[in-house]
């Protein structure tokens, strides 16, 4: 059964005016998304979601410069709590290359109910650097890779691994592997979840054994 990607739908108490901008707002991300997984991203139109949401058009482009942008602003809130809970989660007992599995797997089963539509997003996210979403979007990178660098500077400073790059490079490229694998197994028609992490566990611990990494 598909999870459902958080819409915020319950305003604070703020005055009548805020209220209706919190309200469209939320019809514009639940429009977004149910017209990008009835008919696709590629064919739904701004125009048919912002009848769908029940505003004008206009008012869409307060939030989205365009259709890249909206499928942005569907994602950016729960891409920004996937990374929060994926690091929360690491156990600083496992190897360097298990901990990125751990953290990069959360994200796999955040994707996974919506597939296809995670398929879209890593499509559009290449070159993504315009747009009023593209800022959020951007800094969530930049804070997977800047957490990604403390648990390998960690990992150096416990001997458990031989690293003679920089704690960055390391990261950087740890990130990469992972966009290469996840991209791979979303190619796929039907993604098979615990296969997905299973391949990038291998491909982790191979980057781990060139890094001399110890088990421990």
């Amino acid at each position: 059964m598909k999870k459902s990607i958080p819409v915020n739908d319950e305003a604070p108490r703020l005055g009548l005016r805020e209220r209706n901008k919190l309200d469209k707002l939320a019809r514009i991300r639940r429009a977004a998304l149910e017209l990008f997984e009835e008919r696709g991203f590629d064919t739904t139109t701004t125009r048919e979601i912002a009848e769908r949401a029940d505003v004008a058009i206009g008012t869409v482009f307060m939030y989205a410069d365009d259709k890249r942008d909206l499928l942005f602003l569907i994602f950016n809130d729960v891409l920004d709590a996937m990374v929060e809970e994926a690091f929360a989660r690491v156990d600083g007992r496992k190897s360097l290359s298990t901990q990125a599995t751990d953290v990069f797997g959360h994200f796999y089963r955040v994707f996974h109910p919506r597939a296809t539509l995670a398929r879209v997003l890593l499509r559009e996210l290449v070159f993504f650097s315009e747009g009023k979403q593209s800022t959020q979007f951007l800094a969530n990178r930049s804070r997977i890779v800047a957490q990604l660098e403390k648990l390998v500077a960690d990992a150096i400073a416990r001997g458990r691994v031989r690293a003679t790059e920089q704690p960055g490079q390391v990261a950087r490229i740890f990130f990469f592997l992972y966009s290469g694998e996840v991209r791979l197994w979303l190619s796929t028609p039907n993604p098979d979840l615990e296969d997905g992490i299973d391949r990038l566990r291998q491909t982790f611990a191979a980057y781990g054994r060139g890094l001399g990494e110890t088990r421990r």
